[in-house]
């Protein structure tokens, strides 16, 4: 008898077989049924790479299943919501994605980490990535030649920014000449923007670029970014949404400014965010930018210190992003404020629905429905937002 319930990947619902398990984790030894909706997926890696999990899943079930994610959660928090229709926004694909190599004697080992493991899974292709990163696998795969150590995992961060890719390699000791001559003869002729070394500017043949509305920002080196452009355009609209009427703006955990400085041209923003570089970032294309309202970016770690109720006084729209543990104690402080509006973004839907609850509890309404965004389209990721009002 199982002491509770186990996680399977690869398995559908409804579907039978033999486990190996292992605390919460099973492994599938042998699949006894196929549920009707399994499907051959599209991807040669699709059963081992960690990247995306449901390929097998037929559309339909895909997104009936991953929007009732959405409604569990809120069911289990005590949440009583509308949820809307979920939304794909994979759009041209993922324009972030983390490699890995690793060298085991003379063969190198490129790609991503395997699911529910510690492996590399070999790749030549990612069909879940934007074009301008499927086009740049056999280049990537020769800078890991280059760089990929003896010894040791090499990771490789790379988006795909305009005018070109930015590229962030960690786990060298030390950078060699021959690696920084293979850099500068292969950036510009590969479209490299930026090629950072641990944390190292190695060339840079243009600043890499995202906008966010009419603001250019480049991000620090291994910067967050929404995994896809369609998905940061279907929550800034949600945040647009909540804009609405409101005069001044607090925008907490807010990275580079997808949504700060969207709202910075509408009404003077405070930015808040526990990392410098993408502050820094978002202050300087603030201040180079013309015709924006007054942008005030502060670091702070909001888990440990968030906003108080008297801080936020004065603020008519607070717009929340925070990481997958949510934002606990912030929206505790914000439930006891006079904030007339909270725009709550999320990549977890349990700490959503947790996070939503305080704010109910502390006297705000949801206006509409949740909106569910499935950016990381094939897998179990899901990014929720809503819009609270003060009753």
């Amino acid at each position: 008898m199982l002491p509770g319930p186990v996680y399977a990947p690869g398995l559908l619902p409804g579907e039978e077989a033999r486990l190996e398990v292992r605390g919460e984790r099973g492994q599938v030894l042998e699949r006894l049924s196929d549920a009707p909706e399994r499907i051959a997926p599209f991807c040669p890696v699709a059963d081992l790479c960690g990247g995306c999990s449901l390929q097998h899943f037929e559309a339909a079930a895909y997104r009936s299943w991953k929007r009732d994610l959405a409604v569990t959660a809120l069911a289990r928090a005590g949440v009583k919501a509308e949820v809307g229709e979920l939304i794909d926004a994979h759009g041209a694909g993922r324009r972030r994605i983390t490699l890995h190599a690793q060298r085991f004697g003379r063969k190198l080992v490129f790609g991503f980490a395997e699911r529910a493991g510690d492996r590399i899974v070999d790749i030549t292709d990612c069909p879940a990535a934007a074009p301008a990163l499927r086009k740049a696998m056999p280049a990537l795969r020769a800078l890991a030649e280059q760089a990929a150590p003896a010894k040791g995992r090499l990771d490789m961060a790379v988006s795909a920014l305009e005018p070109g890719l930015d590229i962030h390699v960690r786990g060298l000791h030390e950078i060699p000449l021959s690696l920084r001559e293979f850099v500068a003869s292969r950036a510009a002729p590969e479209g490299w923007s930026r090629v950072t070394i641990n944390d190292e500017p190695v060339i840079e043949t243009a600043a890499p670029v995202v906008q966010f509305g009419s603001v250019k920002v480049t991000p620090p080196p291994g910067g967050f970014l929404q995994a896809t452009e369609s998905g940061e355009a279907a929550l800034a609209a949600v945040v647009e949404q909540a804009a609405e009427g409101a005069k001044r703006a607090v925008d907490l955990y807010a990275g580079s400014g997808a949504f700060a400085l969207r709202l910075a041209s509408r009404m003077p923003v405070l930015a808040v965010e526990g990392e410098d570089g993408p502050l820094r970032a978002l202050q300087y294309a603030a201040n180079r930018t013309p015709g924006l309202k007054p942008v005030d970016a502060r670091v702070r770690d909001l888990a440990l210190e968030p906003l108080s109720v008297k801080e936020l006084e004065g603020a008519d729209l607070v717009v929340l992003d925070p990481p997958r543990s949510g934002a606990k104690a912030q929206m505790e402080r914000l439930s006891d404020s006079l904030v007339p509006t909270v725009c709550s973004i999320s990549c977890n839907p349990a700490t959503f629905a947790r996070d939503a609850a305080i704010l109910i509890e502390g006297g705000y309404r949801l206006e509409g429905p949740v909106v569910p965004v499935d950016q990381f389209k094939w897998t179990a990721h899901l990014e929720l937002a809503a819009v609270f009002r003060r009753r």
